[in-house]
């Protein structure tokens, strides 16, 4: 799987096209992009949240019907994200860019940005809700998982492999939990 090649390549420190996107944002931030990087990064978790609520809203609604046990894939999908990105960090325990590098301290690893793998996540498991507009749905949910990144690294918190990692474990996790609705699926006709 790509996300964990790249997180034991990431493991042994930057990589150089990590450091030159650092220092590109580092040399191009101005006060006020640092200001709305960090004026957005207040409002992510309560983006998470909310995306949250409306994934168990929807979940809830679409599961009024009769039960069956594919009706858990968008929450397993989001709950998986969130127990492998939780669970690889200390795993990979990639340090976060030095201090010259960011306008902030944190001490949890950096690897993979848990907040693009969770917006991404969740964003995704809105597919399964969808029958129409899932490419829409998909360019949304990779816009907001960009800008999420692109505050990373304005703020200097994240190596730019931190972010497409996150979002290779969101898509891997996509693509694992289509296959398993598939299969779930086809189990179910062949029940009926």
């Amino acid at each position: 799987m790509l996300y964990v090649e790249l997180g034991i390549i990431a493991k042994s420190g930057p990589l150089p096209i990590d450091t030159r996107v650092a220092l590109w944002f580092k040399a191009h931030r101005t006060a006020k992009e640092v200001n709305i990087a960090q004026a957005v990064s207040a409002l992510i978790t309560p983006i998470i949240v909310f995306s949250a609520i409306v994934i168990i809203l929807l979940y809830l609604n679409y599961w009024t019907r009769s039960w069956y046990p594919r009706d858990f894939i968008p929450l397993a999908l989001v709950g998986t994200a969130a127990l492998v990105s939780t669970a690889s960090k200390p795993l990979f325990g990639r340090v976060r860019p030095g201090a010259g590098l960011t306008t902030l301290f944190d001490f949890e690893p950096s690897y993979p940005s848990s907040h693009v793998v969770f917006i991404a996540a969740a964003g995704c498991a809105l597919l399964f809700f969808s029958e129409r507009h899932k490419f829409l749905i998909f360019v949304g949910v990779s816009i907001m998982a960009a800008n999420i990144g692109i505050v990373g690294l304005t703020l200097g918190v994240h190596w730019i492999t931190d972010i497409i990692g996150g979002t290779f474990l969101s898509w891997g996790l996509l693509i694992i939990f289509y296959v398993l609705d598939d299969w779930m699926a086809e189990n179910e006709r062949k029940s009926l």
